[in-house]
């Protein structure tokens, strides 16, 4: 069976599940010097894996902190969206060889090549959930202009194009949380910035966070 008669066959079950259940993702975001474009990501799966075990397709809810909030949206939106649709990818990876119906870690709408044609497909699906923008997505993947002119591939390619600068629009808007510790450490050289958004009773950053404060590099733990 080729590519696109399989997006035939599965195109009545392109679209999104009941979403039931509320599993939040927190984001730490943490700067590496003074320059506000210079930071990383933590990324912490374990609340959205620990729902999705029991086959749920949870409602993601991004919380993200940060230790400033003066660095560029655009920029952030764009970087953000690439690297968890990359994190997401590489957590589904690692949890491949567990069996049984998990949510969204197993969901490829039986559409397992376009995976590998496409990529971050499902991370940026789970994005455009939490974003409220999801709806809009796979409503507008529609059989006739699928089946004109380009490829299936490039066809479907096109459409996760889309949705990718929906999100990122979604994600120039979001909250930053302000959280004391990243805050510290983003102006640990003693000249405290500006304070706007703090959430002064913020819990205690999860002790992975600071284990991997210097990392410089963007990861997710769970």
């Amino acid at each position: 069976m080729n590519f696109k008669q399989k997006i035939i066959d599965n195109l009545p079950d392109l679209k999104l599940p009941d979403l039931t259940k509320k599993a939040e993702i927190s984001v730490f975001l943490v700067h590496n010097s003074r320059d506000p474009e210079d930071y990383f990501f933590l990324f912490d799966f374990e609340e959205f894996v620990d729902r999705s075990n029991g086959g749920y397709f949870v409602r993601p809810v991004l919380r993200i902190f940060a230790g400033r909030d003066d660095f560029s949206r655009t920029k952030f939106a764009r970087e953000f969206r690439e690297v968890f649709a990359r994190e997401f990818d590489r957590m589904r990876a690692e949890l491949a060889e567990k069996k049984g119906k998990r949510g969204w870690l197993t969901w490829d709408f039986g559409l397992n090549s376009a995976l590998d044609v496409i990529g971050g497909l499902v991370g940026n699906l789970v994005l455009a959930v939490a974003l409220s923008v999801g709806r809009k997505v796979l409503g507008e993947i529609s059989l006739p202009r699928l089946l004109v002119g380009k490829s299936g591939e490039a066809k479907l390619a096109d459409e996760i194009d889309r949705t990718k600068g929906k999100v990122e629009t979604a994600l120039t808007e979001i909250e930053i949380t302000i959280h004391p510790e990243l805050y510290f450490h983003a102006y640990r050289d003693g000249h405290l910035g500006k304070i706007s958004g703090m959430d002064r009773d913020a819990w205690p950053l999860p002790s992975y966070v600071r284990t991997h404060l210097q990392d410089e590099k963007s990861s997710s733990w769970w």
